[in-house]
């Protein structure tokens, strides 16, 4: 999609399924690094192995590459102002091998009180390739109108 969708285009009818993505040791361990998720859960072999079965990814990377997964579709591209709220419930463990993917359904919308944009409500199921629903949540999001773009041209 080389432009994502102007407010008025979300409709009942919006709905996208992206391309699945795989979640690799390197960037769990990554992740775990960067963000001191220094817990035996994710940073001992040998416990996972035990406690889990294997590497889980920690539930915030992987709601983070399914939000990257959206923005690469080009669902917001050059019409998106900011993401305003993330509501995630996380349903079942990702591991390391795990691909993921993500299905977007349009919930709901309202103008601002300015013209030139809307807030616009989609539901999100983050499933793997065994069919598991790994998460849910709804993203909020501000969207720019065909106001908001023909008001930069005029400019």
């Amino acid at each position: 999609m080389q432009e994502g969708f102007f407010f008025e285009e979300y409709d009942e009818t919006t709905r996208l399924e992206t391309g699945f993505r795989e979640i690799t040791d390197d960037m769990i361990r990554t992740f775990v690094e960067l963000n001191g998720f220094n817990t035996p859960t994710y940073t001992d072999p040998s416990y996972m192995k035990m406690s889990y079965g294997g590497r889980m990814s920690p539930g915030m990377l992987v709601l983070s590459l399914a939000e990257g997964l959206v923005l690469d579709a080009g669902v917001t591209r050059k019409r998106g102002i900011f993401l305003m709220e993330l509501t995630p419930k996380f349903k079942k463990p990702v591991y390391a091998g795990d691909r993921i993917a993500n299905r977007m359904r349009f919930k709901s919308k309202k103008l601002t009180s300015k013209p030139d944009r809307g807030v616009v409500v989609c539901e999100h199921e983050v499933f793997t390739e065994k069919g598991d629903i790994a998460i849910v949540y709804d993203a909020v999001r501000m969207i720019r109108t065909r106001a908001f773009v023909e008001a930069a041209q005029a400019a």
